[in-house]
This record gives structure tokens, sequence and C-alpha cells, in this order.
């Protein structure tokens, strides 16, 4: 049977207020403007808005308009219950915005995603930066600045390089929407479909999920949790298998917390331009070092055959999506890749951050979030030696906030998130973290909050742990 007009102006107010866009009590447009947005007749409309009246989804209120009811439960399509969505299918960031979905802002205890505690970030500091940008910049915060990026803030960047071993020009450097779009277009600009690229394991899960979509293949090289991986290894890999790229977290690893020594960055280098193969360098935990700076893989490249990617997500906010990538010899493909994407970073957002940086309010703000965090991560690992199972390692990295547990092999700590996730604890298990069924005995837990609330959490899954068996 054919759909009338009226059926079809009908179901798309419907459908706004099933999936939450129109909310019990929202008036709703009015007969005529919805009749000139749809391009349909006044009757039509009318029609339509009587037939949701008398579905009891709406109702009208003289002298004022139509509006939303309070709808039944069973009305209502089904809220996504985290508790029944399997990480190893939809990705912990899925999983993290179903919270969102049910009105969170996040789970109770966030110890799966790498994140700051919403206190350290400096809001009333960068407000005032934003300020500055809307009474005296309104041209440029309001219109797109394209591609490479706000000069300011690329000076700026270019200038805080120094620290990781770097001399670099503003003109080396290109904004982007956070790091993982800075990997994104390296990627892109590297490779193509059915390309391979070498990574470190285990790997952040959101790259293994990024390599699918691309339909790239990866090769996985087991790091040490002191070094990172074994160069006679890759040397072996190189000589067997065409490979079109290498992808390293040199500095405090994601997620097993090494980082490798000068002397061995170079030798990687030298390694990979025998073969010629290029190198994706994630540096976004650089900067919160606990007592030296480590260089960057890109501070000893010579060949300009690194692609160094960062971002501020993990020192001042997350909803920034400040990055930046550093191209090398690949600058121009890297540009055209980020301009046909989405031609800019948000213009706002770029100024106000080179004003945090400019004016010395980054520096001030990074030397207190680096003891804070440091304090956070040795708390956390104190308590998790102190009650997860015996034979239980912790990585111990010398920056960044993120802590690799390894516990007895007989584990599951697939079991242990699904029993956590019932008391809204949200934990990162280990099979996450690899294509091949590796490291389910281990987990990958967030320091960047820590209170008593996260210590209970800790001790709960150490209780977990040491009621865990394999029959369960």
């Amino acid at each position: 049977m054919r759909m009338t007009r009226y059926d079809e102006v009908a179901g798309r107010i419907l459908n706004l207020i099933h999936n939450g866009v129109l909310k019990e009590g929202d008036r709703i447009p009015s007969i005529r403007k919805l009749s000139d947005e749809l391009g349909v007749s006044v009757n039509t409309v009318k029609e339509a808005y009587w037939k949701l009246e008398n579905q009891n989804y709406i109702v009208a209120i003289p002298q004022s308009g139509f509006y939303v009811k309070k709808q039944s439960a069973a009305a209502a399509l089904p809220v996504v219950d985290p508790q029944f969505l399997d990480p190893q299918e939809v990705s912990l960031c899925r999983i993290y915005g179903a919270f969102q979905n049910m009105g969170h802002v996040m789970p109770g205890i966030s110890l799966g995603i790498a994140a700051l505690d919403p206190a350290s970030w400096p809001t009333e500091k960068m407000s005032r930066f934003f300020q500055e940008a809307l009474l005296f910049q309104k041209q440029e915060a309001y219109n797109y600045i394209m591609s490479p990026g706000y000069k300011g803030l690329r000076e700026q960047i270019a200038r805080f390089s120094l620290s990781g071993g770097l001399n670099l020009s503003p003109e080396e450097i290109i904004i982007t929407n956070g790091c993982h779009e800075a990997v994104f277009l390296a990627l892109m600009s590297l490779c193509k479909p059915g390309d391979t690229v070498i990574f470190e394991s285990p790997i952040y899960f959101n790259l293994l999920q990024l390599m699918q979509q691309l339909n790239l293949k990866i090769i996985e090289i087991p790091s040490c949790d002191r070094d990172g991986i074994n160069l006679d290894t890759l040397r072996f890999v190189l000589e067997n298998h065409t490979v079109n790229a290498m992808f390293s977290i040199s500095n405090f690893n994601n997620p097993v917390g090494f980082t490798m020594p000068g002397p061995k960055k170079k030798a990687l280098l030298k390694l990979l331009s025998e073969f010629e193969i290029p190198l994706i360098e994630d540096d976004i935990y650089g900067d919160i070092f606990y007592q030296d700076r480590p260089d960057t893989c890109k501070a000893y490249d010579t060949a300009e055959n690194v692609l160094l990617c960062s971002s501020f997500s993990k020192t001042i906010a997350p909803g920034l999506r400040i990055g930046w990538i550093v191209p090398g010899r690949y600058y121009d493909a890297v540009l055209k890749m980020k301009t046909l994407l989405n031609i800019s970073t948000a213009s706002m957002n770029q100024i106000a951050v080179t004003g945090f940086l400019r004016e010395g309010g980054y520096e001030r703000h990074l030397r207190n979030l680096r003891k804070q965090l440091k304090a956070h991560v040795t708390a956390m690992r104190a308590v998790i030696l102190e009650n997860f199972p015996r034979g239980t390692t912790v990585s111990h990295p010398d920056g960044g906030f993120l802590l690799w547990v390894e516990l007895p092999e007989e584990i599951d700590t697939d079991h242990i998130y699904q029993k956590a996730l019932k008391k809204n604890i949200l934990i990162a298990p280990g099979r996450l973290f690899s294509i091949k069924d590796r490291y389910s005995h281990c987990m990958r837990l967030n320091a960047g909050i820590w209170n008593t609330q996260v210590a209970q959490a800790i001790r709960y899954l150490g209780q977990l742990c040491a009621d865990y068996r394999p029959c369960n």
C-alpha cells in the first residue's frame, strides 16, 4: 500500500521522537513552518499532526503550539546497554559512547580509555583565550583557517619541539584534528589497500580498526617492556616481506609503556632507511615525562623519512581536537589529503591554544600535570601489586599515564571486563591490542584519574582476578 504524504510527514516527526532528538516537552515546528520546510501543503501537515495526536505522541496547547508528550517505556526505542557490547567486535570507543547515550558523560570508573581527570584540564585559563579569540580575532575565529593551519600555532609547536630534540620550521607542520587524524593522513599518503604496515605488539586498539577500514595488512613484532621491538627480528621481517611503512609509539608506549633509547632509535632509522621504509611516529605522550624529555625518532631523521604525529589531547583536553603532523618528504601528499578530507581544523580552537602556548601557560600547566600523573601512576601501581594475584606484573613507565598489567596466564581478562562492567567499571582487556589471539591474560588501565573511587575499583578488579576460575 502506497504511503500518503501526511504519513511521510508523521513518520519524520516520529523518527525524531524515537531517536531522542525531540524530547518530552519540546515544541515541534508550527504547521506553517513545517509546511514551508518540507514543501508540502498546510493540510498535509495538519493531517500528520492529527495522526500523531491521536497516537498520543504529541499534544496541542491552545495559543502555543504542538508539544511532545511523555512516552511510555514501551514506545521508546531501547538504549544500547554497554554491558551487552563485546569490545572485540565494536571497540571501546563505541562502548564509551553507549554510556553517553544513556545520559552519562563517561562510565562511573573509566579505566579503559586513555584520558586525563577533567579536574586537570586548564579550563579557566583556556576560557580566557577563547574569549580573546572571539573579541579580537572574529574574522579568523569564525572563518576557515586553511591547511596547513594557523601560522601562530605552527610557530609555537616548532618552538616547543626543541625539547624533543627537533629543530622544526613552522612550514614543516600541518595542523590536524587530533593525533588520530594525523596517523590516518600518514597511512593514506603512504599506503594503498592491500599494503603492509609493521606495528609494535601489543598495538593501540583504535589503530587496528583503522587498518581494517583502510584494508591494510599488519605484521606484529612483539615489544620488550624495556625498549621496544627487537631490531634483529625487524630485519628478518624486512628481508622476507614486502613492507610499505612502520608505525611506532617510541616514547611512553601505549599500551606497554617502554621508551626506546636514543641509540636504538638511531639504529631503527638506519635499518628502515636501508630498506626505504618510512616510519610513522606517534609522540602523543612525549611531553608527559617524569624526569627528562626523551628525543623523538624524528630528531635523528636525516632522510626526511619520519612522519611525526602528536596532539594536545593528552596534555590540555581531548575535546580540543588539535593535533599536528610533520610529514617530512611526504608533506605535499599529506597536505593534499588533509585538504580533501575536511579542508581545515577548527579555527577558534587553534587560536585559543596558540594564546595558551604563547603566554607561558602551557609550560606551567605541564609541570604541574607531570607531577600529578607521576603520583597517580605510582599510587595505582602500588594498589595493583597489593591486591592482584601472585604472579601479576605491572609496567613501570617513565612518563604517560597508562599501565599494562600482565596476570597469570589462566586468567581471561574478557571475563574480568564483563564482571567489572556490571559495576560500571570500564577496563581495556588485552585481546583488544592484537589481531592474533594474544594478551588474553593482560589489561591496560588508565591512571589519568586517581581518587578513592578508582582505588576501590582497582581493589575490586584484584578480587575478581583472585576469584577467577577457568571453568567460569
